[in-house]
C-alpha cells in the first residue's frame, strides 16, 4: 500500500496524469510489475525525487500527524521510537522550528539514526528513565509516541511538561492494542492528547502531495531508511523485517 512507479497506460478520460509520469499512490496491491491505480489517488512526484524512496503513503501519515504536531519555534520534543515513522516525524519536528530534539530508542543504530537526522541528544529507555531524562533535559513541550507499546505510553506521560501535547503515532497491535493510562497525570499536566493517524482519504492525498513537496526540498530524506530487494526477494524481505534484521527500516521491492 505505500507504492510508486511510471504510469504505463491511461484509460481514455484520464488528464490528470499522461504515459511516463513518475508517480507515488494511496492503492494495492503493489507487489507486482504491474498494477491499476484511478487516477484520484495518484501524486505525480517532483522532479528530482526518486521513487524508490518516495514511500508518499507511509511519508503522507507522517505529514498529515505533523500539521497537528502544534510545535512552536524553539520548543523542546521528544520523540519515542526511531522506526521509519518516528524518524519522518523527527525530520518534520526540526522543520517545524523545535529547538531541542531527543530522539528515543533502545537500538543503537537507531539512536544513531535519530542523531544524523537532527536529534540534539539520543537515548535508550531501558537504560535511562523517565525521571533520569527529565532531570537531564526537562519537561518536553511536544511528545511524538511512535514505538506502539504500553511502555512508551508510560513514558509519553513522564515526559511531557504541564499544558503539552502527546501525539500518538505508533500502530498498537500488542495485547490486542489495549492500553492503560495514568488519567491522574494527563488531568493534573492538562495535555493535549492527539490520535496522529488519519484515516479521511482526501486528507491523506493531500498530506501525500505536501510530503513529495518536502522530499524534493530535502526537508524529508528517506534514502538511508531504504533497503533494496527484488521482487523475486520478497520472502527474503518479509523474513529480514520479522527478524528485525539491523538497519532495516522500510524493504522496497524492485521489480
Amino acid at each position: 500500500h505505500e507504492p510508486s512507479g511510471e504510469v504505463v497506460a491511461v484509460g481514455q478520460s484520464v488528464t490528470a496524469v499522461q504515459v511516463g509520469d513518475m508517480v507515488t499512490a494511496l492503492a494495492w496491491p503493489a507487489y507486482a510489475d504491474y498494477f491499476v491505480a484511478t487516477a484520484g489517488t495518484l501524486v505525480k512526484l517532483p522532479p528530482g525525487v526518486d521513487s524508490v524512496y518516495a514511500l508518499g503513503e507511509a511519508i503522507a501519515c507522517c505529514v498529515h500527524a505533523a500539521n497537528r504536531f502544534g510545535i512552536q519555534p524553539g520548543d523542546k520534543v521528544a520523540v519515542l521510537g526511531c522506526g521509519f515513522m518516528g524518524l519522518v516525524c523527527l525530520q518534520l519536528a526540526k522543520y517545524q522550528g523545535a529547538g531541542f530534539v531527543c530522539a528515543i530508542d533502545p537500538l543503537a543504530e537507531r539512536q544513531t539514526m535519530g542523531r544524523q537526522f537532527g536529534a540534539d541528544v539520543a537515548v535508550d529507555p531501558f537504560a535511562t528513565n523517565g525521571a533520569e531524562i527529565v532531570a537531564a533535559h526537562g519537561e518536553f513541550d511536544v511528545v511524538i509516541e511512535a514505538a506502539g507499546t504500553q511502555s512508551a505510553v508510560d513514558l509519553c506521560t513522564e515526559l511531557v511538561t504541564q499544558h503539552g501535547r502527546i501525539i500518538l503515532i505508533g500502530y498498537h497491535q500488542s495485547n490486542d492494542g489495549l492500553r492503560t493510562v495514568d488519567m491522574q497525570q494527563w488531568n493534573f499536566k492538562a495535555i493535549d492528547i492527539i490520535n496522529g493517524h488519519v484515516r479521511r482519504q482526501d486528507e491523506k492525498l493531500e498530506a501525500m502531495r505536501q510530503g513529495m513537496d518536502l522530499l524534493a526540498q530535502g526537508h524529508i530524506v528517506t534514502e538511508p531508511l531504504v533497503t533494496r530487494y527484488d521482487l523475486a526477494q520478497m520472502e527474503r524481505a518479509f523474513r529480514d523485517l520479522t527478524a528485525g534484521k539491523t538497519g532495516l527500516y522500510k524493504a522496497v521491492l524492485l521489480p
